[in-house]
């Protein structure tokens, strides 16, 4: 494959290929399906676009890419293609986002709980756009402002505001999307057992002979709860149309606890074709029948009997990868939190050769605090605990030179830390809101803000200098690991885990959840070869997981456990002077 970029094409931080970006190519060219594990930084979405496109502009090749969020369609991977897919080097290239009807519907008079609504009451828009005749969609495709060389960021608004001309936005794309070059859409099309048939469909009609899929933050994939439903959804459902179904689920709840085999003949069909034919009902009424729809049709592999509740659980993520195996023939899945790439590998039951790309940031300070008052240990945590917690994140926010974030475990165990700061004017991540405040950080220089692990913010965060795009993220410290509760639930999987590759795998494989959110917070500092940072976790108990986290470059210190908190004081003050800070 040859590197010829355009000279006028600004796709990487550096004017020439790194070594590791051009060893990922080469990776990429000789193994069409591979697993690949890139640190933060590296321009994995840049160079997995580049990687695949020489491909697709034969157009014998359709790539569909799925990312973890809605968000990431437009701000990172359409904005993207659009600087790289219209230029000398690649053609013309056409590109559509994937999203859900509500996304991309124009009415706002009726609410949209179900699928059958546009039908039933002969939605104009969709009438409008089931009468264009099918030649005419290869020409609609070039007209999405993908195409048009639109300035400025491609947003959901955009695509709707080119498409309703032509009726509903949302049946256009459908149609529209076998002819298109790059389709883009999230993790749901490939986890969801209904949105997964719709996609298997898109792919059958598309005019492509060959597919090629890249899955972003392929990480996401693991052992989880697929869907709950709890004895109170039942009983409202049942006010509002009397089905036995209901009673079958109840039976369920009410008559024993622990695992049990996935009732036959227990569907969705009956609360489909109800809602399929009333229009009269109240939006709360739709809603909760259409969370009993929506668990019934979920793909959840193992049924848990809990008090008050059903869960569904997908300890095994080999179906979602069967479904990709069988559709795809180039498969590019990449994450920078495949650490050990080995062990999903074996979680995923895949064998694509795997690629670890190592950091090569050289900026950074990491460490475990190994002390037996550090720790967030249930039976450990008291008062004394977290007042010596805020102590030390106060100290080193004195030295850090800008922003200083802490993430702990959960939003209770953040409150129990709280309540010891002195500082005034944390900022705090919410549960459920969206951290707005972040707008306002790049402007201040030396603040304290407080996540949780797994969040919103431990998960995409980046303040940057507006001047200098340096990181303004400096001190990382994480206030606790992040251990599972060993609830039923979690001993069931650990226990299927055993059962299928031994104990000792087991261990391991629970323990993946635990190092990969604890990786996702530290590399929050680190985002580009300019940056620099220091992090340090405040559990003894992170000394045990070392094997399990990354142990070059960025995070090689974190083999270093410090018995006493002035030590590792004195090495970040001895770290900052020696960075520049301008």
């Amino acid at each position: 494959m040859k590197l010829n970029l355009p000279p006028n094409l600004e796709l990487f931080p550096h004017e020439e290929l790194r070594a590791y970006q051009a060893r990922f190519l080469r990776f990429v060219e000789k193994n069409p399906r591979a697993i690949i594990h890139a640190p933060v930084g590296f321009g994995k979405t840049v160079m997995a676009l580049i990687s695949t496109l020489p491909r697709v502009k034969t157009q014998q090749y359709q790539l569909f890419i799925f990312v973890r969020t809605k968000a990431q369609i437009f701000h990172v991977f359409l904005n993207e293609i659009s600087k790289i897919a219209n230029t000398e080097r690649y053609g013309y290239l056409t590109a559509l986002p994937l999203i859900l009807k509500s996304d991309l519907c124009i009415r706002h008079d009726i609410p949209f709980f179900y699928q059958g609504i546009c039908v039933q009451i002969r939605c104009p828009h969709l009438e409008e756009a089931r009468s264009i005749p099918e030649e005419d969609f290869p020409a609609i495709v070039e007209q999405v402002p993908i195409t048009a060389h639109d300035e400025g960021d491609i947003k959901n608004e955009t695509f709707k505001d080119a498409l309703q001309e032509f009726g509903c936005p949302y049946y256009i794309v459908k149609r529209c999307i076998p002819y298109a070059n790059i389709v883009v859409t999230t993790h749901t099309y490939l986890r969801s057992k209904k949105l997964q048939s719709m996609l298997s469909t898109l792919l059958q009609k598309s005019t492509y002979a060959n597919k090629i899929c890249i899955i972003d933050e392929g990480h996401n994939f693991s052992a989880e709860l697929e869907a709950e439903l709890s004895l109170n959804d039942i009983n409202k459902a049942r006010n509002v149309i009397p089905l036995k179904v209901f009673d079958r689920l109840q039976d369920l709840i009410q008559n024993r606890h622990g695992r049990i085999d996935r009732p036959q003949n227990l569907s969705s069909d009956a609360i489909d074709a109800f809602l399929d034919h009333q229009t009269k009902i109240s939006p709360w009424e739709q809603t909760n029948l259409q969370t009993i729809s929506r668990f019934l049709n979920s793909r959840g592999d193992i049924w848990v009997s809990e008090s008050e509740k059903l869960l569904q659980l997908n300890p095994y993520p080999q179906t979602t990868f069967k479904f990709v195996n069988n559709n795809f023939q180039n498969i590019v899945l990449m994450s920078g939190t495949f650490q050990p790439v080995s062990s999903y590998k074996t979680l995923y039951g895949l064998n694509y050769p795997g690629m670890h790309i190592p950091s090569d940031f050289q900026y950074s300070l990491n460490g475990i605090l190994y002390h037996r008052q550090f720790t967030t240990k249930f039976r450990e945590r008291t008062p004394r605990t977290f007042q010596a917690m805020a102590s030390v994140i106060q100290r080193l926010h004195q030295s850090n030179p800008f922003h200083t974030i802490v993430f702990a475990p959960s939003h209770d165990l953040k409150q129990k830390i709280l309540v010891h700061m002195t500082i005034p004017n944390v900022y705090v991540e919410n549960s459920g809101e969206t951290p707005y405040f972040i707008d306002e950080l790049p402007q201040k220089t030396h603040e304290v803000i407080f996540g949780v692990l797994g969040g919103k913010l431990s998960e995409g965060i980046e303040i940057l200098d507006p001047k200098t795009k340096r990181s303004l993220l400096t001190l990382i410290i994480i206030a606790g690991v992040p251990y599972t509760r060993p609830d039923a639930t979690n001993r069931l999987i650990k226990t299927l885990y055993a059962k299928k590759w031994g104990r000792r795998m087991a261990d391991h494989l629970t323990l993946l959840p635990v190092t990969r959110v604890m990786t996702q917070a530290i590399g929050r500092g680190i985002r580009s070869e300019t940056d620099f940072a220091a992090s340090l976790i405040l559990d003894y108990r992170a000394a045990s997981l070392r094997t399990m986290l990354p142990k070059s470059n960025v995070f090689r210190d974190l083999n270093i456990c410090y018995q006493a908190y002035d030590t590792f004081f004195a090495k970040m003050n001895r770290f900052f002077l020696s960075n520049p800070v301008s």
